[in-house]
Formats: structure tokens, sequence, C-alpha cells
């Protein structure tokens, strides 16, 4: 007998994104945190491994084609440094502005961007989904 196959087809795709850009207010994964963490982002994160003083920013919610239509989340938002220079390393996508309700949705680690009181980072996050 043949094996199972089960597969999120493409417009199955675009309906992920869409719930996520429709989910319930405060379940949307549309708040963006930076950084100066180093360990690489991990299965079991539920926060930044060392977050700013920087508040969190509502990010902008589209879906974007990348491979097939409306298979990829994006979320674009601006941070800018207000506490002294620093070196980002890390940013997360959560599910609230604060720190203390919601849940961590994407972590990301990467090479470091320095910011001096005042330099901004504007971070687009992409999250393509596919039927791997």
């Amino acid at each position: 007998m043949a094996a199972d196959v089960v597969k999120v087809v493409d417009n199955g795709l675009a309906v992920t994104t869409d719930r996520l850009l429709d989910s319930p207010a405060g379940a949307e994964p549309k708040w963006i945190d930076m950084g100066t963490g180093v360990t690489p982002a991990a299965d079991a994160d539920t926060v930044l491994e060392t977050p700013g003083p920087e508040t969190r920013v509502v990010g902008v919610m589209t879906q974007e084609t990348t491979t097939v239509t409306d298979d990829t989340l994006q979320v674009v938002g601006t941070i800018t440094c207000d506490t002294g220079a620093k070196d980002i390393t890390e940013c997360g996508l959560f599910t609230h502005l604060s720190s203390t309700t919601g849940f961590l949705y994407l972590h990301a680690t990467f090479d470091s961007i320095h910011l001096e009181i005042g330099n901004s980072i504007e971070f687009t996050i992409k999250v393509k989904y596919d039927q791997g």
C-alpha cells in the first residue's frame, strides 16, 4: 500500500497567512522587538535572549508572494535606539506589545548592526510557508 500523502495546497498557504492577518486582537504576530543576544535562535525560544530597553513597535502586516500567491507573511516596522549605543544582533515577532503578555512567534539572529542614540532599524520580516 502506498504511503499517505498529506499536503497543504497552494490555496491553503494563502489561508494561513490570511488568518494570521485577521487573528483576534492581541493574537497577531505583529509586534517587533530587538536585542543584543548572540545565541542562535532555537525552536524552544520564548523570549529574545537579551532584549533592548526600547519599546516594541507594531509592524505593518501584509501577505506577499514568494513562490505561490500569498504564501508569505511580511511584517515591517522601525525601532529607534533611544538609550545608548548598542550592537543589535536579534529581533523577534511577538503577539503583544507587552513583554509580560503574548507569545514569541519568530526569533531571528543576525550579524551585528551598530546603532547610536537616534539611529533606527527598519525590520522587514518575511515568514514563508510551504508544502515541504
